[in-house]
């Protein structure tokens, strides 16, 4: 079914383009019309960081089942949302940023009657990475399991969306303090959210006024979380580092020489060219599985779960513009999605 997307090409510019290609559902795979496609950071900064381009842009989406494939858990008519894979290459039926999208079933989840379509297309990225940055690579102990708090943890960039779906999973874990660091206009709205101590990112010495409250606190900074990655020239990696305990684990969103690295998707292997040579990510099937049940019960069980602003845009021209305002980073916590059902 011929239909149109946007496009980032092989210079990582966007587009907007048809395809004509039919999409047909494989074996727990569901060919889902689209509602809704939000925008993240990735689905530009993938094409400029890790050579994710020349197909169809976008990984976040919610809309409809028209065909399950063979051992799908879903069926025709059902709501559902979620995030297609991060491959390279990448088939055009996953990207998100399309009329008609292809959808492995474990990166899918019902959507439950109190979410949105709108809100539910923003779901995806934020928390399956939140999950895998808290939960699986720096081992933080998951909501419910009633274990130790395991003491401090530094958010950078809490006003993103994957660092208000990050304060809110940490709250919900038990994790405390919460430090954060976001424009000073959004601190009152992240300490709602769980976040226990925040900072202006805009100070000289926002680093030195991080040490100073754990060193009053007479415990280590042990965990931090660096949502942002690169701002031009300079990491946030490196202010996470100083921030924290000589020991500190640091996970970012964006490759760096000694942080730890998390993904929305880890159930299959990643590779991308880096200026140091081709670097390999190995699927990590067990963190996928409990990525995925730790969304499914996150959007299920917090009815209060968060994002910020929402804001919908109609057509695909709107949409190419809205990417590149949230790949510079220019929109102050705002998450946008795209209307398909405008698309003509």
């Amino acid at each position: 079914m011929p239909h149109k997307a946007i496009w980032i090409d092989s210079f990582n510019q966007l587009s907007i383009r048809e395809i004509k290609e039919n999409y047909v559902p494989l074996e727990a795979e569901t060919l889902i019309k689209v509602s809704f496609s939000g925008i993240n950071p990735a689905d530009l900064k993938h094409g400029i960081h890790m050579g994710v381009n020349d197909n169809v842009a976008g990984y976040d989406f919610s809309g409809t089942v028209v065909k399950a494939g063979p051992g799908s858990r879903f069926t025709a008519g059902d709501k559902v949302a979620g995030l297609t894979p991060a491959m390279n290459p990448r088939p055009h039926k996953n990207g998100a940023h399309q009329q008609y999208l292809i959808a492995p079933d474990p990166t899918v989840f019902p959507v439950p009657e109190h979410v949105s379509m709108e809100l539910s297309a923003t779901l995806g990225v934020a928390m399956r990475t939140a999950i895998d940055a808290l939960f699986c690579v720096l081992g933080l102990p998951e909501p419910g399991s009633k274990s130790e708090n395991p003491g401090a943890l530094l958010i950078w960039g809490g006003a993103s969306g994957v660092g208000t779906a990050a304060i809110q999973l940490a709250s919900a874990a038990g994790i405390s303090p919460i430090l954060v660091t976001a424009s000073p206009q959004n601190h009152e709205t992240l300490k709602k959210l769980g976040a226990t101590h925040c900072f202006n990112y805009r100070d000289e010495d926002v680093v030195d006024q991080i040490k100073l409250l754990m060193s009053k606190s007479g415990k280590p900074l042990a965990y931090a979380f660096d949502t942002i990655g690169n701002v031009g020239y300079a990491h946030m990696s490196d202010l996470c580092f100083s921030s924290c305990s000589e020991d500190a684990k640091v996970v970012s969103t964006i490759p760096h020489g000694k942080a730890l690295i998390c993904f929305a998707t880890t159930a299959i292997d990643f590779s991308f060219e880096s200026p140091n040579g081709r670097v390999t990510f190995a699927a990590r099937l067990a963190d996928a599985e409990r990525t995925s049940r730790i969304l499914e019960w996150a959007v299920t069980s917090l009815k209060s779960f968060a994002m910020p602003t929402l804001r919908t845009v109609s057509g695909y021209e709107a949409g190419i513009k809205a990417i590149l305002e949230s790949a510079k980073g220019t929109a102050s916590f705002e998450k946008v999605v795209v209307a398909h059902d405008t698309v003509v």
